[in-house]
Parts: C-alpha cells; structure tokens; sequence
C-alpha cells in the first residue's frame, strides 16, 4: 500500500460513510484498488450517522430481549404501532378513521401489496415522513418487471444487523473490523453494479458488491486471486451466482453462505456445503419487507427472523388461514414503507409448534413462489432473469413469460400495452444480444394476465 492509503477520508468519502475511519479508509482503498479486483463501475456508501449506529445498537439488542413467539392473532405491540400511524397514513387513515386500529378491526382493514407500491406509493408514506433522507431501491426483477421502493438508510442497515443475528443463532460469530473483509455480495448478471464499501454496523468491515461475469475482470484469472485474497468472512448472492461459483471453480473458506432472492434446492445446497466446507443459510427477503425469515438449522421450513413482524397467511378470500396461504407480513422499520398487511406474492403454511431446533418462532414451510431458474447462453454462460428483465422493461409491455428448453431454444410470450405497436424483429434481437445463437420464438398474446402469469421457466436444472 502507498502512503495515500493511510490519509484521511475526503469530503465526499465522509459525506458516504459518515462514520468512516482512517482504518476504514485504508481497506476501502485497499479494495478499490485491489490488482486482482473487479472493473468497479458504481460509488455506494452506508449513509449510517452517530444516530443511526445508536438506533441500531438498539435494534440489535431488541432482537435479543424483545422477540417472541406469536400466533394468529396480531400482538398489542403491532395494533399500537398501526394506531401511531393512523393519522398519518392516507390508506391506513381511511380505514381507520377514529385513529385506532384494535383486534377486531386489524383483519377489516384490508391489503396492500405490490400494485399499491407501484401504482399509489403516496398513500403509503406517512404525511410526515422526512423526504430528504429517503432513499429509491430499485428490485432486482428476479420474478418479472423492477419496482422501485422508498427507503431509509436506517432500515436498509438493519439487514447485516439481522444476518448477524441470523449467524449468531447457530453458534457462528463473523469477524468485524477494519482487518476484515465481512462480506462479499456475489452476482452472476450481464450487467449490474459493482463497488467496495465498508459497513460502520460492522465495526468497518469491508463489503463488495461483485459481479461473476468474466468481463468484469482485468484476468481470467482475477475473480479467483480476489476472493482468495480478500478471504470473506461471509458470501450472499442467489443460488444462480452461486452456481456459477462452482461453475468457474471460485473457492473462499468462509464462516457461511446466506443465499437470497430465490429459494435453494437441496441438491445445490449439498454442493455448495460440500465446496466451501461451511453452512448454506436459506434466506426469505424481499426489497419491499426487509429480510422475513432464515432457514431453521434442523433443516424444516423458515423460521421468522424479525422481532418487529407480524406475518400471517392468507387464504383465496383474503381471509386467514392455518393452512397453506399467501405469506402477507405487517411492522418493519421502514418509516417510507410499514408494512400494512403488505401481500407477498409467495405461498406457505405457518407452524406454531415447538421446532427441534429450539427457536420459539414460528416457521413458514412449504414456502412457494421463488424458485430460481437457471438460463444460458449459446456460450453456456448464464443468463440471469434480472438481465432479461432489464431489457424488456424498457419496452411497452404489460408482462410476459419466458421459456427456455434443454436445446437453448427460447420462448417469449409478451402482451403489449394497448394501442402499442408490436415489434417482434426488435424483442428477437434483444435475446439474441442476450442468449446469443440460440432459436428464439417470439408470440404476442392479448390475453396474458388472465391466468396466473410465470415470467421465467427452465427445462434447465441448476445442479447440471
């Protein structure tokens, strides 16, 4: 390292990381400037305050002494919250207009979900939410078009507080400090963003976000030199970046792997378990709810993570149920999006019997509605959904469904905005920029979203 690596934090590093270090400074220099390191294409920073490290200090401490079990009935602690909010909330106001929510009038008030999101965020956003610390998240679009979230920096840092927690419960304490790299992020995606960072929640650790793509990469041998110099304490990324992992012969000895975004199947977990000699963490988030719930170390279901959570399952009448139900979560600590019975998308069955593993939280079993899918390229390099979902959402298109068979060849099944011109010329070079020489069928359907709409399948199977 140079001398330069041990000068104080500059303006606009500070203006980042209010918190960062001189130590910080010289890790995040030493990955910035990592030989073997990735083409680094985006600038990130924690934004976490004295006030937001004092909050989630205590957040931390409320995971320990405040979480419990609950049952299908919604805790006090959740009809007071709902009750704060009910004169700020325009959706929670109008369904509340005395300004209380109680046990009775909780089922009453409806739901929300995705399409509120997107369509009247103002409804949901209390009145007098400070706007000039609010931050957009785009989702990823694992499972069909992007939607961008408000957020808050003090709630996005909750999710390595959480993973912590998370560790921390099966006897795993990951390594903090400015001497460490903490995490590494791992995607396998044609295009995202990629930086180094360091996270005050963990005491300065290092963090980078990562692409797996070879061009990413000043060598082809570059990716491997990293990940063995950086020794991370911890991986995340979805089972497709993991695959490629494997894939690419990538090797880390790390304390954990937390998989996110889509649901693992065991034959990769064996895999993976198998490769890094550590133990693989199913993961249950969602861009819009924080993390829900973590993968029980009995290997049965997902028991709910949060203490400031309350999830229920919800039947084809909207009604709840024991039985298998859409997950539908209320609470958070998100001041720009609480969680007003907020609908999921995904389906699962909730357990409130005792779990072997000793949690006294519920688990969700029998969890539906993200499993990955595995595309390739002619190359056999792979083709995230979060790439294919880039492209198309530039277009005028209401949804679509995407098929790839054993043979490559794709399908795309797309409905167009009325009164849109259809381009089929134009959709056909898009995958074949994406999938490369691969036969590619491309048919308009009027009708599509009248039935329940798949925007990716795959003959393909991960484990291959």
């Amino acid at each position: 390292m140079t001398t330069s690596d041990f000068s104080a934090p500059s303006a606009e590093m500070s203006r980042r990381f209010p918190l960062l270090t001189r130590e910080g400074h010289r890790l995040f220099r030493h990955l910035q400037q990592h030989p073997h390191g990735p083409r680094w294409n985006h600038e990130a920073g924690d934004r976490v305050g004295p006030e937001d490290l004092a909050a989630l200090g205590q957040f931390r401490r409320a995971l320990e002494e405040e979480r419990s079990p609950f049952g299908t009935e919604p805790p006090r602690r959740l009809l007071d919250w709902l009750s704060s909010l009910a004169r700020t909330v325009p959706w929670l106001r109008a369904r509340a207009p005395e300004g209380r929510v109680t046990p009775e009038s909780f089922f009453a008030l409806g739901t929300t979900s995705r399409e509120d999101v997107a369509r009247r965020p103002e409804a949901l956003i209390p009145d007098d939410a400070d706007l000039e610390q609010m931050i957009a998240y785009r989702t990823a679009g694992t499972t069909g078009h992007a939607l961008i979230v408000p957020h808050a920096v003090r709630a996005a840092a909750a999710y390595p507080v959480l993973i912590e927690f998370a560790l921390n419960r099966r006897g795993i304490l990951l390594p903090q400090g400015p001497e460490q790299v903490a995490c590494l992020l791992v995607g396998a995606q044609r295009h995202t963003v990629t930086y180094p960072a360091v996270l005050s929640v963990w005491r300065q650790s290092g963090f980078a976000k990562l692409n797996l793509t070879p061009g990413d990469w000043p060598a082809p041998d570059s990716a491997h030199q990293f990940f063995a110099d950086t020794a991370p304490g911890l991986l995340t990324g979805d089972p497709l970046s993991f695959a490629e992992l494997l894939r690419q012969g990538i090797t880390a000895r790390p304390k954990a792997l937390v998989t996110t975004a889509v649901a693992l199947s065991a034959g990769l977990r064996r895999r993976l378990e198998a490769a890094f000699a550590c133990p693989v963490i199913d993961w249950y988030s969602l861009t819009e709810t924080g993390p829900i719930a973590a993968g029980c170390p009995a290997g049965d279901g997902y028991h709910v993570l949060p203490h400031d959570v309350f999830v229920e399952t919800l039947g084809p009448d909207g009604l709840p149920t024991t039985g298998r139900g859409e997950v539908t979560v209320s609470g958070g600590r998100n001041p720009y999006l609480p969680l007003l019975r907020y609908r999921t998308g995904d389906h699962g069955r909730l357990d409130f019997t005792p779990c072997p593993c000793g949690d006294p939280q519920p688990r969700l079993l029998e969890l539906e509605g993200r499993a990955p899918v595995l595309l390739r390229a002619a190359s056999g390099a792979p083709v995230n959904t979060v790439d294919v979902s880039r492209v198309l959402r530039e277009l005028p298109l209401v949804q679509h469904e995407l098929v790839q068979r054993r043979d490559l060849s794709v399908e795309l099944t797309v409905r167009a905005m009325a009164g849109e011109s259809r381009d089929t010329r134009a959709l056909e070079q898009l995958l074949r920029d994406l999938f490369g020489d691969v036969p590619v069928r491309v048919r308009w359907d009027a009708e599509l979203g009248e039935r329940k709409v798949v925007p990716y399948r795959s003959d393909l199977l991960l484990e291959e």
